[in-house]
């Protein structure tokens, strides 16, 4: 991993001490990404600085080969970094955590206020074997992963987008084209059960289907969802070829 300051010019390395206030991360193969423009609009927007100069630097630092998962970052003011990291291993399922608590996160738009909570919440899912943690509305509305947006299908023709107050998904952004170009309905609407089958969207694995709900300690089969190939081969083609 190489950690890189922006000097206000160019990218060096170097540390910062404080705890980064904004972060976006994103899969990178052979320097390509999935609506890189999309993520770079969604961190610009969340900060009070101009980082344009900072994101313009960062696509030149990143590898031109191979397979990165950079994390970009604002610490306030002027102060942004880059974490070059390579990428973690990709999978192609996901089983969900039901967490026993409401979403517990502040600015739940925003990726970087909640990043503690979140990475807490996702150790108690691996902890009780499965991939991430399903975040809960008080009144009881399922809202998103805590490192990814769900949908269900509500038929093989109609996509359930949770309408609750989430982090705005690049993924869910770039697919929904795909899918009214495909002639498929998107309807969002807060829903309270997981007896559809359900889709997990994130920019690193894509899109994977859930394969099981865990309650606690246990896990029950979800219901099969249609299949995620087509749709990761279209928004993804460097990583299935």
């Amino acid at each position: 991993m190489t950690y890189l300051v922006w000097d206000g010019f160019s990218l060096v390395e170097d540390d910062l001490e404080s705890t980064p206030k904004v972060v976006d991360s994103y899969l990178v193969k052979d320097h390509q990404v999935v609506r890189w423009d999309l993520h770079e609009q969604r961190f610009a927007r969340s900060i009070d600085s101009d980082p344009w100069n900072f994101l313009h630097e960062v696509r030149k630092a990143i590898p031109s080969h191979g397979s990165w998962f950079p994390k970009i970052e604002w610490h306030g003011g002027n102060d942004f970094a880059v974490q070059i990291r390579p990428a973690p291993a990709l999978r192609e399922t996901t089983s969900l955590w039901l967490s026993e608590t409401p979403d517990p996160r502040t600015q739940p738009t925003i990726k970087g206020p909640d990043l503690d909570v979140l990475a807490y919440l996702r150790s108690r899912a691996v902890n009780n074997g499965c991939d991430d943690a399903l975040l809960i509305s008080a009144d009881g509305f399922i809202l998103e992963a805590a490192n990814a947006t769900v949908v269900f299908w509500a038929d093989p023709q109609t996509v359930i987008v949770p309408s609750g107050e989430v982090l705005p998904s690049v993924t869910l952004a770039a697919t929904i084209p795909l899918w009214h170009k495909a002639g498929i309905k998107v309807i969002y609407q807060n829903i309270r059960h997981i007896d559809f089958p359900a889709w997990c969207g994130s920019s690193l694995h894509g899109w994977t289907p859930v394969v099981s709900w865990g309650r606690g300690s246990g896990k029950f089969t979800a219901a099969k969802p249609p299949s995620v190939k087509p749709w990761n081969a279209q928004l993804r083609p460097t990583l299935h070829s």
